[in-house]
């Protein structure tokens, strides 16, 4: 077949340096000339059947700008936001990008353009770690997820809980980091509670959120809160359950998560570090970091996420 019928992809790891750990993307890159249309997307999505597939459109030879538009997309559908694609497209893009300029140290200032808005992307080339600007509407619903609900989805906690081994909150928060992207976030007491959490029969579906907000992907994000760390950071455990489906890393989970603990909890001017650890209990072990600025009116100004990636594979694939 002739190269025009034919996408340069590669896999990276995300959010760890180690190869099969973190959580795995795949990233088509698509030539500046070239049209692909969502639902090819969507089919190229189903194929790899990772958590998240990007696809990044080049720049054209004269573009002297750092700017790259990236679709995101589920196996399912196109989201308008997720962090570990945003990170680890990033660190894939701006890495090439420091070989072919012959960078060596320093840091590379870039930005996509996503569906959710444009995110600012900082790149630390010695270390191979992207920080992105993080766009943010967040809303926190005036519904929550009872403890009823909760032990619907998850039969080993409410048996636990009939035990009188573990304690559960009465409700939850819902917390939507932007339109399309909504989390439940049950907080756990500790990490024997949240190694009960297991894989649900069923996708979470949460009727009555807001109006205007309830076209939208919902997942059980559980939390542990483990320890503060030297530099002040708050050190997280979690997990992310869509239905039968668990993810090892989940950047805009984890931003919903600490965007709701900052509003109800920060103080007003302050900035709030995150240390965050997810897919421990599937042999995939994530590191997630997340600066938040809060206003003096205590709204989020400003929210950053961090981390590196780790090439895995690459390869063409039909079109």
């Amino acid at each position: 077949m002739s190269s025009a019928t034919h996408l340069d992809f590669v896999t990276v790891d995300v959010f760890t340096s180690l190869p099969y750990e973190g959580n795995p993307l795949a990233i088509i890159r698509i030539p500046h000339d070239r049209i692909v249309s969502q639902a090819q997307k969507q089919t190229i999505a189903r194929e790899f059947n990772l958590s998240e597939t990007t696809f990044l459109h080049e720049k054209g030879k004269d573009t002297q700008e750092d700017t790259w538009t990236v679709d995101i997309f589920l196996t399912t559908q196109e989201i308008p936001f997720a962090g570990h694609p945003t990170i680890g497209t990033a660190c894939y893009i701006l890495g090439r990008v420091a070989q072919e300029r012959g960078i060596q140290d320093g840091v590379i200032e870039a930005s996509f353009r996503l569906k959710a808005g444009p995110v600012g992307l900082r790149y630390d080339v010695a270390r191979r770690i992207a920080k992105a600007d993080i766009p943010h509407n967040v809303h926190i619903h005036e519904k929550r997820w009872t403890r009823d609900e909760l032990f619907v989805l998850q039969p080993q906690l409410a048996g636990a809980f009939q035990q009188g081994k573990i304690q559960a909150k009465e409700d939850y928060a819902i917390v939507s980091i932007v339109k399309g992207m909504t989390f439940v976030l049950v907080e756990l007491e500790s990490l024997e509670a949240l190694s009960l959490v297991s894989l649900a029969s069923k996708a979470l579906k949460v009727n009555g959120l807001d109006e205007n907000w309830s076209d939208t992907f919902t997942g059980a994000y559980f939390f542990v809160r483990t320890s503060k760390s030297e530099d002040g950071s708050t050190e997280v455990q979690t997990r992310m359950i869509e239905g039968p489906l668990e993810d090892p890393a989940t950047g805009s989970a984890a931003s919903a998560l600490v965007a709701f603990l900052s509003i109800t909890e920060g103080k007003a001017g302050e900035t709030a570090k995150y240390a965050i650890v997810q897919g421990v209990e599937m042999g995939r072990r994530s590191e997630i970091f997340i600066e938040v600025d809060l206003a003096e009116d205590r709204s989020i100004s400003k929210l950053c996420l961090q981390g590196e990636a780790v090439r895995v594979m690459e390869g063409r694939l039909a079109v």
